[in-house]
């Protein structure tokens, strides 16, 4: 018996590769990826609802955990500092204060969900990306009055970063001799923390009406994502979007290599104006998307296509060699931007071929379109 169920499974699968590779011109790459679907579900291989899971349990769970336990640990550094603003205390925030913006990053391109709608959590984790770069002058008047640090632009990591970067440390303590100062720090931070908690909260396994079982349950009742592929889709969509804020927010935009600003750079726009982790923040950036392949993306693409999976594996290396190439050689953005115009050239360029590989052979092989869901299944 076993033997002839083997025997049917392979028949299957051999049909399935003759028609790949024998089948009319017209076929095109989502009746392909619906004949995936049934293969999958068939011989039991790595099904959509799989890469789901993998990426929600391995990837999305454990660093949405990191990121609050780094606030935590932020928290605590700013208590200490309000408490006593001396240098060595100053020194411990601000490094908390980075450990957790690169930890952000590394997850920021998964902008949906609780970190999009209904939540909007990233909006108030990240103004600059989100919004605009921050209002310093409201900041400033915020605290003048001692009022909450609500609204765009004057709260986020960003405000955070502004309070604790912008002067050198003598005058940075001295600043910090004002209550109300203190007080907005400490403010912005909770503010941060009530966001991070709301990610755990709703990504939490033991809630049955958490966004997890949404996702992970495309196309089984989910509320969410009605088709399995929905699911899939959401992932795709997010890597496309994600890499066009890099490239025309991130890069472009301050570089002055953007089509509608004409030339003119202005590196008051880059990332990190104050703390200057521009290039760091690219780099962890490009980490996230390494990680949602070792996740399961990999796997699940290599299924569909021996040879789109090294090629982007190729090209997220050159990309992150590209970024620490500009990070050797001019140490920050800002300069890079101010005195090596082809260098940042060069870097934008890769994340170009990176844009252009996910929104095309990766999505033609996976079957779908960007910003759309087909109804393939598994």
């Amino acid at each position: 018996m076993k033997n002839k169920q083997f025997l049917i499974k392979f028949l299957i699968y051999s049909f399935y590769v003759l028609h790949m590779n024998c089948g009319s011109p017209t076929d095109n790459a989502s009746q392909k990826a619906q004949i995936l679907g049934l293969v999958d579900t068939y011989l039991k291989t790595y099904t959509t609802s799989n890469l789901l899971l993998d990426i929600a349990n391995n990837l999305l769970i454990p660093k949405y955990a990191n990121l609050d336990d780094r606030v935590s640990l932020m928290q605590t550094a700013a208590s200490t500092y309000t408490g006593n603003p001396d240098t060595a205390n100053l020194t411990s925030v601000r490094n908390a204060w980075t450990e957790t913006y690169l930890a952000y990053k590394q997850v920021e391109w998964a902008y949906f969900g609780p970190a999009n709608i209904p939540n909007n959590v990233y909006l108030y984790l990240d103004s600059f990306s989100r919004s605009y770069p921050i209002d310093t002058t409201s900041i400033e008047n915020k605290i003048t009055a001692n009022a909450a640090p609500t609204g765009l632009r004057v709260d986020g990591l960003d405000a955070v970063e502004y309070l604790l970067f912008k002067d050198n440390a003598s005058t940075t303590n001295t600043a910090f001799a004002d209550a109300n100062r203190r007080t907005y720090l400490t403010k912005l931070i909770q503010d941060l923390k009530n966001q991070t908690g709301l990610l755990v909260f709703n990504w939490n396994k033991s809630r049955s009406n958490s966004f997890y079982y949404s996702f992970t349950n495309a196309g089984k009742g989910s509320r969410d994502y009605p088709n399995t592929k929905d699911g899939l889709t959401e992932i795709t969509n997010q890597m496309v979007f994600f890499c066009n804020t890099i490239i025309d927010i991130k890069i472009a935009e301050p570089s002055g290599l953007r089509a509608t600003n004409l030339g003119v750079k202005d590196i008051t726009k880059v990332e990190t104006p104050y703390a200057k982790l521009s290039l760091d923040s690219l780099l962890q950036n490009l980490q996230g998307f390494s990680e949602i392949g070792e996740a399961g993306f990999y796997k699940f693409l290599e299924v569909r296509s021996e040879t789109v999976v090294p090629r982007l594996k190729e090209q997220i290396r050159i990309t992150s060699d590209s970024v620490n190439s500009l990070k050797s050689k001019y140490g920050t953005f800002q300069n890079a931007i101010t005195t090596g115009g082809s260098d940042v050239e060069l870097m934008l360029n890769e994340f170009k071929k990176l844009r252009i590989l996910i929104s095309t052979e990766v999505i033609s092989s996976l079957g779908g379109t960007i910003g759309v869901s087909s109804n393939d299944g598994d």
